[in-house]
């Protein structure tokens, strides 16, 4: 027998349950109050009050109409907001006078029905009624004559309007006796006792501008008058600042404040049409601002012509109506608005067209060579950063010279000048920019420090301390100059051991030690001593400059990084060090050997690259520490700036497999495995992650991360430095691509390896490697990944031999055809160093060779 049990309802169900019940009328109405809802509550107080006439319905209906003529008010309906606010009068009981309502009847313009007021509220009380009075001051003054008559003879808005109006007649003539005669008769206690400051405030303005402030201050924000205080206030601003409460007065108080500052007529509707644009609620256009200016009555002043030439540019098909107000444009104006007009178009090469012409029209002596130097340094200023990292064009370094030679005075181009040589490389013109320099600014700081940065480029380390000491007698602080002439002292000692000539070297080391301040540089100090010893202390000095680094890799990379810079064999280098690359690697030595590289300024690609080959397989092995998000970033971009795309990869990969939702490790993925030339080389799962992190990028507002990714999902812009501008028609010869293929192409059968060297520096290492992968039989690639011994670099390298060595009977059987027929041409057999004879495997079209186009 089954016994059948209640279930009990939970706690949370009653609670629903309780709530879910209809609220009584009283409760929805106070509800639907208190939510803002005022319609629906006037309507269920309403029914509620045709029950009875309950107080609180009442206070909840007269709640209610002042919250509907509230928001009728904000929405400028104050005829619609008037009549609800007369019906929570006659419904409610309330005085009609009170609230906003009198404010509500002079906005409306219904002055008539502000003085019934008067006589209409006997109920109110006598303060009441002494405010109400004061609040219509100002409608009194200018009412009718009918209007008037509603007044009772005795109130104090009757007896003292004749006075009030004889002041204002007077401060009208300027009249100083007169004005203060009638406001003498005006009592302390009247509805125009805030009259009597402002009509003393606007005779003192010009000569006693200090005391009208003082009686202008006297006057109550908001009060009959506010509209004149305003003008006061205004015309008591000094300079030009009066314009800008211009546009906050109404039409009569802006015509008042020009009458005040003599603005003339001819400027006055100019002045008008900027405050009315001031107080719209969208800016206007430049093209409607233009409009405003140039067709109007009365003419357009001619100080207005630098402000209509400035809007030009944004509304370029008003030109005519410009010409016909101030003139022609000049040739050159002409050039200056189409440049602008382009680049506000990012139409870069047409603008660069325009502004070159422009340059060339302003460089004469009876022009403007001044500008035309600023036009040549603002084109530099859009086109110096080609979006690849290569460092300013030799185009605009050609604009900066001409700049400086119409205006060698000024000293920021100057040093841009020097170091965009100086980072080309090219030291020659770099010298020649520093004694131009120098010619100008002999005694600048900033000057004589690019001097002295040249002269260490250019291994002038003698040169290089004079000048730096030059920087030091004119600022004897500088950290940065002290810091130069250390490296100087540095640089030099190493040109001497690689001379084999110790006690030289020892001298400028000693030289260098004064000046050196940290102590991991007081350790490379110690370090180049034991490296250019040979007696028994070398062994000592090695072994203390590897315990004052602090750690194992970052010694290694130390004791490398000089090996490399002396000349010396690396390996017995780290030996004779007491250095051991087997031992365990930490996340703290990575760090510090990548803030090392980071610090690293004069130091080559290959000199780098030679040291990291030697830590490639310690570096590689951290790559699997728990990094922060920000380390590995850190990481991977020190890795990217040096282009070591091996090294690159594995830690981007161990960052992307941490934070897969992240899109800059995708990109740091990609450019690993191909480099710029991603764009051709990336698999269609690559390119999927690539997009996906893209649109993340744009989402996360990571707007660096989506130009580096669309930089590499798409070619390279074509170059145009020397074109002229009307010459777009043709971009077949601009293909910088093609012309690279083409360039390999016509190399392959005359110089084999220099062809797949060209193609090893478009492509990268892991390029090459992997489409080596693809012809290599899988048995001779292993055999030569064995041989590289893991070393990316040196795997590249035996691949192109390889390839090389198999070209090489094929390209010296042929010989150049100053006509050549077509001919059908054998396929390259795939290379095979390890067994030469070894049969070729089958071939698959499906497989791309690996210099099919």
């Amino acid at each position: 027998m089954s016994v059948s049990r209640k279930k009990r309802t939970p706690a949370s169900r009653v609670r629903q349950a309780v709530l879910a019940e209809p609220l009584t009328p009283e409760a929805q109405a106070a509800k639907t109050l208190a939510a803002g809802q005022y319609r629906q509550a006037i309507e269920l107080y309403k029914t509620l009050l045709k029950q009875e006439r309950r107080s609180e319905w009442v206070d909840g209906l007269a709640a209610s109409y002042a919250g509907r003529a509230g928001e009728l008010a904000a929405k400028g309906m104050l005829s619609e907001a008037l009549v609800v606010w007369r019906n929570r009068t006659s419904l409610c009981d309330r005085p009609l006078a009170e609230g906003p309502y009198v404010e509500w009847l002079l906005r409306a313009g219904e002055h008539a029905a502000a003085l019934r007021l008067l006589v209409t509220s006997a109920d109110l009380s006598p303060s009441a009624i002494a405010e109400l009075e004061t609040r219509l001051a100002a409608v009194v003054l200018t009412a009718p004559a009918e209007a008037l008559a509603q007044l009772a003879a005795d109130s104090p808005l009757s007896r003292h309007r004749a006075l009030a109006l004889a002041a204002i007649a007077a401060c009208a003539r300027g009249d100083q006796l007169a004005l203060e005669e009638q406001l003498r008769a005006i009592p302390f206690r009247s509805p125009y006792r805030d009259l009597r400051y402002l009509l003393k405030s606007l005779l003192l303005l010009t000569e006693e501008p200090t005391q009208a402030a003082e009686l202008s201050a006297r006057v109550a924000a908001g009060g009959p008058f506010e509209s004149l205080a305003a003008v006061v206030r205004a015309a008591l601003l000094t300079g030009s600042r009066w314009l800008a409460a211009l546009p906050a007065l109404d039409d009569q108080g802006r015509q008042l404040l020009l009458d005040l500052k003599g603005c003339p007529q001819s400027r006055r509707s100019l002045l008008l049409n900027v405050a009315t644009m001031a107080t719209l609620d969208s800016a206007p256009s430049p093209g409607r601002v233009l409009e405003l200016l140039l067709h109007r009555q009365g003419g357009v002043p001619a100080s207005a012509a630098t402000l209509c030439r400035r809007l030009l540019p944004f509304a370029d098909r008003r030109v005519p109506d410009y010409e016909s107000t101030f003139g022609p444009l000049a040739e050159e104006e002409r050039e200056c608005l189409a440049a602008l007009t382009a680049e506000l178009h990012g139409e870069l090469p047409l603008s660069k067209a325009h502004w070159l012409r422009a340059a060339g029209l302003l460089s004469a002596p009876e022009k403007a060579p001044l500008q035309a130097a600023l036009i040549l340094r603002h084109l530099v200023e859009l086109f110096a950063d080609d979006g690849r990292g290569k460092g300013m064009s030799a185009q605009c370094r050609d604009w900066l010279e001409r700049s400086l030679a119409l205006d060698p005075a000024d000293v920021g181009t100057q040093l841009k000048l020097i170091q965009s040589h100086r980072q080309a490389g090219d030291l020659r013109a770099a010298r020649t920019a520093v004694d131009q320099a120098l010619a100008h600014f002999a005694t600048d700081p900033a000057v004589l420090l690019e001097a002295v940065e040249t002269a260490l480029a250019g291994s002038a380390f003698k040169k290089a301390v004079a000048l730096a000491k030059r920087v030091l007698a004119l600022d004897p602080i500088n950290s940065r100059v002290r810091a130069l002439i250390a490296q100087a002292h540095l640089s030099h000692a190493r040109k001497q051991i690689r001379a084999r000539r110790p006690e030289a070297a020892g001298k400028e080391l000693d030289l260098a030690e004064q000046w050196l301040t940290a102590a991991s540089e007081k350790s490379v100090v110690k370090l180049l001593r034991g490296l250019s010893a040979t007696d028994a202390q070398a062994s000592g000095l090695l072994h203390e400059a590897v315990a004052e680094f602090g750690g194992n890799l970052l010694a290694a990379f130390h004791v490398l990084l000089e090996g490399a810079r002396l000349g010396a064999q690396l390996t017995p280098t780290l030996r004779r060090a007491g250095i051991k690359l087997s031992a365990a690697t930490t996340a703290r030595e990575v760090l510090a050997v990548v803030h090392a590289i980071n610090a690293l300024c004069e130091v080559g690609p290959r000199t780098l690259a030679a040291v990291l080959d030697e830590l490639r397989a310690p570096l590689r092995g951290a790559a699997r520490h728990d990094f922060s998000e920000s380390e590995r970033i850190s990481i991977c971009e020190a890795l990217l700036r040096r282009n070591e795309r091996s090294l690159l990869q594995a830690y981007a990969d161990a960052g992307r497999k941490r934070w897969p939702e992240r899109p800059i490790f995708v990109y740091f993925h990609v450019f690993a495995r191909h480099g710029s030339a991603a764009y051709l080389l990336i698999s269609l799962d690559e390119g999927m992650a690539l997009e996906e992190a893209l649109d993340k990028a744009r989402e996360e507002g990571d707007q660096r991360t989506a130009l580096r990714i669309r930089e590499l999902l798409s070619p390279p812009p074509a170059k145009f430095d020397d074109e002229d501008a009307d010459d777009f028609d043709d971009f077949g010869d601009l293909d910088e691509l093609g012309e690279a293929f083409a360039k390999v192409e016509k190399t392959l059968f005359t110089n084999p390896r220099a062809a797949l060297e060209m193609l090893f520096e478009m492509a990268g290492e892991e390029a090459t490697i992997n489409m080596a992968r693809a012809v290599f039989p899988a048995s001779e690639f292993s055999k030569m990944e064995r041989a590289a011994g893991g070393n990316r670099k040196k795997l590249a390298r035996l691949l192109i031999e390889s390839v090389a060595e198999e070209i090489r009977p094929v390209a010296g059987s042929v010989q150049p055809d100053p006509q050549p027929q077509p001919q059908p041409q054998p396929p390259l057999a795939p290379p095979s160093p390890v067994a030469p004879k070894a049969k070729p495997p089958v071939h698959d079209d499906r497989q791309r060779d690996l210099f099919d186009d």
